[in-house]
């Protein structure tokens, strides 16, 4: 991306902060992050060291300086984006003269989710956590996912999907460490790990910075225990040849945070929050749901089917659950499918199936799922909303009819309710979180059984890639790591929670 200005000089020419003209003086470590013209880029950074500043103004540079260049801003929630947008963009925007004169009049978009200029450059707006579905359909230029710690991993390829026909495709992540397992992690782990490294003049040794760095009396040498100036430092490639560039930026960098402040952090704060908030270091306190032992323990002494068995099912009903997914194993998901009915008040998985290889085809897939229901004669289906929405869904609901009911469902967020019915979109809407409880505590309670383990440990892994995680309000959810699969498991949501309905375990609420 050849661009004649440096955009970190070009932004102290044109916007202005807190009324006074914008400036990185004693910041010059933030010029690489403005000027740098990177395919991929991940700012890896504490609280309060300028992220969102630097990205809003960042965005600012590249509409004005490339003419119709398109970016599209993406956070985990609404309150988020809008923050951005009312307080980062605006007014940037807002109170630059140069702006004002030269790229606003009457015609541009002034939008909380789009910004548009004169030159015909547009900043969009958008959010995703659970899905990325509204973000499909847009094109861009660049793509700037913030917050990237609490964004799960398979929504990424559907946001950079929008950068599919631009001859740009230039990517910026950038996100407050949490722990190990984070999107943001996996990022970095194939990245040039870029560090701030300070020279002691004492003794000359090279430091980047950690814990072993803390003293009351400031920041020192990890060697000999002086004092050290963090303007003395440079960056650091720890890895070459990374196709991602990627920065830390701890707190002990910014120059007007005290480090009163930060010893007073240090003493008080969570050592979790210390690393990740201060530090921006990940600090591995995520515990995964379920372990071995419970899926072990969860095991019964009967076959993994392969189709309606009487006397493995007593005659019971049977029901459906499909994940859907157009990916394939380079993101870590696949369409996967679990059978299962109620006995004497426990739920028993009968089959499981994970689409791999020439299967991932979502045609070829449909096929087999249709040919399933009819094998198991299931009753009813409950399928994922998003991928399977007006296309797969539609098709299998119109071959088997009332064979086997499809209903689709849609993870939400922040839904009070457990399962509610939304007659306007013909689908149920289930609180991501509880379902998923429901289900973890129902296989911990062995209150869901599954077939003999030695039928199924090889698709174990998708219920012990799952970890309890938190959001930025510190709520809890359920995520997995990059890479992993965990299609077996929301597919067993799926199936459970249809069947809980039918069986009249779970009630729903109607909007």
């Amino acid at each position: 991306m050849e661009i004649a200005i440096r955009p970190s000089y070009f932004v102290e020419k044109i916007l202005t902060i807190n009324g006074k003209p914008f400036s990185l003086e004693g910041r010059d470590y933030l010029r690489k992050i403005y000027d740098g013209a990177y395919n991929s880029f991940l700012l890896k950074a504490g609280r309060q060291v300028e992220k969102s500043t630097t990205l809003a103004a960042r965005m600012i540079a590249y509409a004005l300086l490339i003419p119709h260049f398109q970016q599209l801003y993406v956070s985990p929630s609404a309150e988020q984006t809008r923050t951005f947008s009312s307080q980062k963009l605006l007014e940037f925007i807002n109170s630059s003269e140069f702006i004002q004169k030269y790229y606003v009049n009457s015609s541009v978009a002034r939008r909380v989710y789009e910004r548009s200029f004169t030159n015909g450059s547009r900043i969009m707006l958008a959010y995703a956590f659970l899905t990325a579905d509204r973000i499909r359909g847009k094109s861009a230029d660049a793509v700037y996912i913030d917050e990237i710690q609490n964004i799960l991993y398979d929504n990424i390829p559907v946001i950079e999907e929008t950068m599919s026909h631009s001859s740009y495709g230039h990517r910026v992540y950038a996100g407050t460490p949490k722990h190990q397992q984070t999107t943001i992690e996996f990022f970095w782990d194939r990245s040039t790990q870029t560090e701030w490294v300070i020279k002691c003049e004492h003794c000359n040794n090279w430091n980047i910075i950690d814990e072993r760095n803390l003293q009351p009396k400031g920041l020192v040498c990890n060697k000999c225990g002086r004092l050290i100036n963090p303007k003395n430092g440079l960056w650091v490639d720890m890895v070459s040849d990374a196709y991602i560039k990627a920065i830390r930026l701890p707190q002990v960098i910014a120059p007007w945070i005290s480090w009163d402040s930060i010893w007073r952090k240090y003493m008080e704060y969570p050592k979790a929050k210390f690393y990740n908030e201060v530090l921006a270091l990940p600090y591995s306190d995520a515990a995964n749901v379920l372990t071995r032992e419970d899926l072990i323990k969860a095991s019964d002494n009967y076959p993994l089917l392969e189709k309606y068995d009487p006397v493995v099912l007593y005659n019971m009903p049977t029901y459906m659950g499909i994940d859907w997914s157009t990916s394939t194993s380079d993101t870590g998901s696949y369409t996967a499918v679990v059978i299962g009915t109620f006995i004497n008040g426990k739920f028993r998985v009968v089959y499981m199936k994970r689409y791999q290889g020439l299967e991932t085809e979502i045609t070829m897939a449909m096929k087999d799922i249709i040919r399933l229901a009819r094998e198991f004669h299931v009753k009813l289906i409950g399928a994922d909303w998003g991928v399977g929405s007006g296309g797969a869904n539609a098709t299998i609901r119109e071959t088997l009819g009332n064979e086997s009911k499809l209903f689709e469902m849609y993870y939400s967020a922040n839904q009070k309710e457990i399962i509610k019915w939304d007659n306007k979109g013909n689908k149920f809407i289930l609180n991501r979180t509880e379902t998923l409880t429901n289900t973890f505590m129902a296989i911990m309670r062995v209150e869901t059984t599954f077939p003999r383990y030695s039928d199924w440990s090889h698709l174990s892994e998708d219920f012990l890639n799952v970890f309890v995680d938190y959001n930025k309000n510190n709520v809890i959810m359920y995520n997995k790591a990059p890479g992993k699969t965990d299609d077996l498991l929301h597919a067993l949501n799926f199936c459970y929670t249809i069947a809980s309905i039918d069986v009249g375990k779970q009630a729903i609420t109607r909007s």
